[in-house]
């Protein structure tokens, strides 16, 4: 049961009033959009902001999410737009279409299309209406699903990265219910929340409402649980950060070190480079097979969310995880630099050691893919090396070689990125020429 405190109208507000104060600042005016579905939650939000609007100094406006997934859903957009057009709020409605074969249920595609919506349409801060019993369900929704310590921590009040404030976290529905009666508020019920087909539904009314009444602090002890379960999703964060500066995606040598660490600790970095890259994580299978991956000492790519992480020679990197289609020969006449599909190549003019004895303004160069049985002599005391060896020696993994830039003078083969010059064409002491680099796709120089 909520306290006689805090159904006091103006304690609520006075607590949202605190919690914008938590905001981080910025140097423009603050923007609010209020995701405004017309129901109890968001329609005790949007008035709250808009009494508030005027002495915090924030731009207020509400969007309204069209899934035309109810017969009623007109009618919806029609009560929300009458609702903020009483209170002086601009509104925005934006009708979306929910792909009901998406593979994720009807709930979660739904929620994606919402949220793109939202993030396209909504200036400043997003604000969304979730209490305390919808962190409730998300927590206990994560839990059924095996989740790991930052999915147990559910919804943040505040996410930075994504613009979403949710002021009315620390709320019951019970108190925003009986805000909105003292305020003699109008809402739309939504029919869809007494379907039970529904996960989130089946947890409300099968699950929490019986542990709500036979523990009725058991919603503040949920909530609390979730912001220690964030406490210690920061500081494994925290962690990974430190980890990461010394197991650094890219230098030689990273592989050797990740697996240096604990199990725990090498884990946690992993899952902090998936984060970074910014796709979602895996699942705990897909994960498992990830880490089983790296443990092993061959070559790895591990495809995820449109990206590689790629193992070779103890290196680790991300790479696009999408293949490129064969590439097509461009001629080199004396260019700086040249595309080469995901990298480019370098052409610095270079005097004495290191540098190759290429004239462009004489000779015919092209560079091409290879064809199979190429072979290079590196230097005059050394034997000549198939490209296979050469690959090996080079640290080139195998599934780049089909796209190794080579360069041609004529018939003769005279650079392979990563690898380096023929004994041939390679300069003398005070002799000019040219020192070329590959970026291949991993975004280091060869």
């Amino acid at each position: 049961m909520a306290n006689s405190r805090s159904l006091q109208p103006d304690a609520l507000v006075a607590r949202v009033r605190e919690r914008f104060a938590r905001l981080p600042a910025t140097d423009a005016p603050c923007a609010l959009t209020v995701a405004f579905s017309g129901g109890l939650d968001s329609s005790v939000l949007l008035h709250v902001l808009a009494g508030l609007a005027s002495s915090l100094g924030f731009r207020l406006s509400a969007i309204h999410v069209n899934h035309g997934l109810s017969m009623h859903a007109e009618a919806w957009a029609r009560h929300c737009a009458e609702t903020c057009a009483h209170l002086g709020v601009p509104l925005q409605v934006c009708a979306v279409e929910v792909a009901r074969d998406a593979g994720r249920g009807l709930e979660a595609a739904a929620r994606a299309v919402r949220y793109q919506a939202l993030q396209q349409g909504a200036p400043g801060w997003i604000v969304l209406a979730h209490h305390a019993d919808d962190q409730a369900e998300t927590l206990l929704h994560r839990l059924l699903r095996g989740t790991g310590v930052a999915g147990a921590a559910a919804m943040s009040e505040v996410d930075a990265a994504r613009r979403l404030w949710r002021p009315l976290l620390g709320e019951t529905r019970e108190t925003l219910l009986a805000w909105a009666r003292m305020q003699g508020l109008g809402w739309i019920e939504d029919d869809s929340n007494a379907d039970e087909t529904l996960t989130r539904n089946f947890l409300r009314r099968q699950i929490l409402a019986p542990l709500w009444q036979r523990f009725p602090a058991s919603s503040a002890n949920m909530l609390r649980a979730t912001r220690h379960f964030a406490e210690a999703t920061e500081l494994l964060r925290e962690l990974a950060v430190e980890d990461a500066a010394q197991v650094a995606l890219g230098a030689a040598g990273a592989r050797t070190r990740l697996c240096a660490l604990s199990p725990a600790r090498a884990r946690n970095l992993l899952r902090f480079w998936i984060a970074q890259a910014g796709v979602l994580a895996p699942d705990a299978v897909r994960f498992e097979d990830l880490w089983q991956a790296v443990c092993q000492s061959g070559p790895m790519r591990w495809s995820h969310a449109g990206l590689a992480l790629c193992a070779y020679h103890q290196a680790l990197w991300w790479e696009p995880a999408e293949a490129l289609p064969p590439l097509a020969p461009v001629g080199w006449r004396g260019e700086a630099i040249l595309p080469w599909g995901r990298g480019e190549l370098y052409f610095v003019p270079a005097v004495g050691a290191g540098a190759l004895r290429l004239d462009p303004a004489t000779a015919c160069f092209q560079i091409r893919l290879r064809a199979g049985g190429e072979c290079l002599r590196l230097s005059a005391n050394r034997p000549t090396r198939s490209f296979k060896q050469l690959s090996q020696e080079n640290g080139i993994p195998p599934w780049w070689r089909e796209q190794v830039p080579m360069l041609w003078r004529a018939d003769e083969l005279v650079w392979i990125g990563g690898v380096g010059g023929a004994a041939s064409v390679r300069a003398g002491a005070g002799e000019a020429g040219w020192q070329i680099a590959w970026r291949g796709p991993d975004g280091i120089r060869r």
